[in-house]
């Protein structure tokens, strides 16, 4: 029997995502365990998520957002579903989260992993149905988009990913050459005994070295040909929309085209089932 375990970094807490992946269907010979690495209690974001919600509009994207945040999950939501719910100091975000479940479980035991936000919205229960009996991979991310893979595509150069813990499943095989945990070393920015989302996301930003630490080692070890992704849309797959900072409506100017142009291409999709 094969195992995955999905670690999920819980911040957002929209109930849709918890239950949509504890939807998910097993590939035969399958087993999946369920976890949340919590850097806050839920009240925390129910209270930010209501103020939000009464700006929301009716455009395609707000409405992924009012159906994801249709409720804010608890505690105890969380775990009748069949989650492994802990609470964690707030240090360095999601790769911090998973570093978290690593220090505590023995990764050797399962096969393969997805690492997620909890700010994603799910389309389908046949996810680990399409995508664990798939052996070509040591990671497989939900896009390579974003406006550095663009401008390398117009200059003819190979193209990069971006592995942000997002949405991000792996292999036991990369977690053996990652040596059973993530490279944090690059920033000492923690919000230990901070619960609230920060107004200006840019006190976060060197969190993103943490992702590049991902990508430069899998460049210098030439693994980059073993590295695959669901979409070519930044945020946006047929399996995943993406929140940004909580919110699927929520977009960076550089990549918004682009997102818009994955929605369509999703819609498209979809019409033809």
């Amino acid at each position: 029997m094969k195992r995955l375990a999905v670690v999920a970094s819980g911040w957002h807490f929209p109930l849709s995502f918890y239950e949509q992946m504890a939807a998910q269907k097993k590939p035969e010979g399958w087993e999946v365990d369920l976890f949340v690495v919590s850097h806050r209690d839920p009240s925390y974001s129910a209270a930010e998520k209501k103020e939000a919600l009464k700006t929301l509009g009716y455009g395609r994207r707000e409405l992924f957002d009012r159906i994801m945040y249709r409720a804010v999950a608890t505690v105890a939501d969380i775990e009748r579903l069949g989650w492994n719910y802990v609470l964690e100091p707030n240090t360095m975000g999601d790769w911090g989260c998973i570093n978290q479940w690593l220090e505590k479980h023995d990764y050797k035991q399962y096969d393969k992993f997805l690492f997620t936000h909890d700010d994603n919205y799910l389309f389908t229960e046949s996810i680990f149905e399409k995508i664990l009996p798939q052996d070509d991979w040591l990671i497989m991310t939900n896009s390579t988009g974003s406006a550095q893979r663009r401008l390398r595509e117009w200059l003819y150069l190979p193209k990069p990913f971006s592995a942000r813990g997002s949405f991000e499943f792996f292999t036991r095989e990369m977690m053996d050459l990652l040596g059973g945990s993530f490279d944090l070393s690059r920033t000492n920015v923690t919000r230990v005994g901070q619960f609230g989302s920060p107004a200006d996301f840019r006190e976060i930003s060197e969190w993103n070295e943490n992702d590049r630490a991902i990508k430069d080692f899998v460049d210098s070890h030439g693994l980059t040909s073993r590295v695959k992704a669901l979409s070519r849309y930044y945020r946006m797959s047929i399996y995943c929309l993406e929140g940004e900072r909580g919110f699927i409506h929520r977009t960076e100017k550089s990549n918004t085209a682009e997102e818009e142009r994955g929605l369509d291409a999703i819609e498209a999709h979809y019409r033809q089932k």
